[in-house]
């Protein structure tokens, strides 16, 4: 039946909430509950193309005020999202059974379930270990790449079916965002950044292996660099005891409670099945999310914490008075952004000395490696944007395969196997988000210390400023945001300025 934007604005809260709940019960491991498919059987009306046509014509309307025009782009992304998920449900739900029971087999006696192979990699300390490990992934992916590709064939039909030139152009129209336009920035910060990212990494290699050495010349490979990430040097500092207490320290100093007063619902209890890095779901905004958690140690698993931290607090603190689209919808390089501010406390020296009591050396190398991996995530971001953009253009094709190989090179100076190339890709164009929203955390970052000092992160005032924000939900995108907190346009460059001066202290 066809709706109207009214009736089909109703439908959305349902939809989400029920979405959240799923992703909830099977990312915390607590029943293998039904796929995506069945969920959207049940709401068809929002996988239609007809519903898609329905609110691209809304908008086309003269009369809009520029606040409904945004919210009916926000609607019209969700729509234009759910179809391309509707036709690649038979992929989604394929690859969701293959990494749930595949193993990985490391020799004649020794396997591992996929997902653990995939959390471990970073923790374990055997480099030919890892070595075994990373090709066992590779050849799983590569013997069972056909739905990884369909995957990404449904969003080239999704630009047919909804009458699109391309797959860019498509994301174009329902976010308003220029994919290409970011193309310039990414290239630049990537020369930008170069020098200091080869120097640092070459140094934290030999601190895993003294032999080790970053490309062209050495055999660094990916899964150094994840080993990097966890900075197994700095451990003792990074306990797993240590990790709820003194991230819920920072949050209380900063204003916030640390359960948003029960909106927030802290999911801590191990269980199999359970996903190994935090996430949140986000059942009803703001009076139930869900953040998930199963407690690791090392730098990573700090930085994930607060990353999922920062996502949580901004949702619990949404007005709910507000529309449907701006708690629920909307540009979400502002939800990461904000989730970006919270993790990037690891970068400052001062909040190690603070929350984890460390020394003053520990506390500074702690700070440099989290700034190192930050760098580290940005560069592979800037690489990721350029290789999916011809991804979307051509197709996955063993072209494209050999494409990613040599970007994550070029880029990180790194050896990935080229059977990632299907998998290590988010869904929708997802990565023009991350971008984005490193920019804008570089001005919220600025205007925070403008008005609350350096140490803004244990300041009650900072975080009544930032409550003002989160309240607003998604209700502004980054550019809006950008230009109030008084930064001007959004620019990566700010953001390897500030990530490059920490690694030359």
């Amino acid at each position: 039946m066809e709706l109207s934007v009214k009736s089909l604005r109703s439908r959305v809260e349902p939809f989400l909430s029920e979405l959240g709940a799923l992703e909830y019960r099977q990312g915390a491991g607590l029943s293998a509950a039904p796929g995506i498919g069945a969920l959207m059987q049940s709401w068809p009306e929002l996988t239609r193309a007809e519903t898609f046509a329905q609110v691209r014509e809304a908008m086309s309307r003269s009369s809009l005020e520029a606040d409904e025009k945004k919210r009916l782009r926000a609607l019209l992304e969700l729509v234009a999202t759910l179809v391309e998920d509707r036709l690649a449900v038979e992929a989604i739900d394929e690859i969701a059974t293959f990494e749930a029971n595949a193993t990985i087999r490391l020799s004649e006696s020794a396997v591992l379930p996929f997902h653990e192979a995939v959390a471990g990699l970073p923790l374990e300390p055997s480099r030919p270990r890892r070595d075994l490990i990373e090709q066992g992934l590779a050849h799983a992916l590569a013997e069972n790449a056909r739905p990884y590709a369909r995957r990404r064939e449904a969003a080239l039909r999704a630009a047919e079916v909804l009458g699109a030139g391309s797959y860019e152009a498509l994301r174009t129209e329902v976010t308003g965002i220029d994919a290409g336009a970011l193309v310039p920035a990414c290239e630049a910060f990537l020369r930008q950044t170069e020098d200091a990212y080869r120097d640092v990494f070459a140094y934290a290699l030999k601190k895993l292996d003294p032999h080790l050495r970053p490309l062209p010349s050495g055999d660094a490979r990916r899964h150094d660099l994840q080993r990097i990430a966890a900075a197994p040097w700095l451990a003792e500092h990074f306990r797993r005891e240590e990790l709820l207490p003194a991230i819920h320290r920072c949050i209380e100093e900063l204003g916030f409670h640390p359960s948003a007063n029960g909106r927030i619902q802290l999911d801590t209890e191990d269980r199999p099945g359970k996903r190994p890095r935090p996430f949140v779901a986000e059942v009803k905004v703001p009076d139930d999310i869900r953040l998930v958690v199963k407690t690791g140690y090392g730098l990573d698993d700090f930085y994930a914490l607060l990353h999922e931290y920062g996502h949580a607090l901004h949702f619990a603190h949404t007005s709910r008075s507000a529309p449907v689209e701006e708690r629920r919808l909307g540009d979400r390089s502002v939800a990461e952004a904000w989730a970006f501010l919270f993790n990037h406390f690891l970068i400052d020296e001062r909040w190690h000395k603070r929350f984890l009591r460390l020394p003053q050396a520990p506390a500074r190398e702690a700070a440099r490696i989290a700034a190192f991996n930050e760098l580290a995530t940005v560069r592979r971001h800037c690489a990721r944007l350029l290789y999916e953009r011809s991804l979307y253009q051509s197709g996955p094709s063993k072209d494209r395969a050999e494409e990613y190989e040599q970007r994550q090179a070029d880029a990180l100076f790194i050896a990935a196997n080229r059977s990632f190339f299907l998998w290590d890709v988010d869904p929708h164009l997802y990565v023009v988000r991350y971008l984005r929203a490193w920019a804008l955390e570089a001005e919220a970052h600025r205007a925070l210390q403008e008005r609350f000092d350096e140490d803004y992160w244990r300041n009650p005032s900072a975080g009544r400023w930032l409550m003002a924000l989160f309240e607003r939900g998604l209700r502004d995108d980054a550019d809006a945001l950008a230009a109030e907190l008084g930064g001007g346009p959004l620019a990566l460059e700010r953001v390897g300025e500030r990530l490059v001066s920490v690694l030359n202290r």
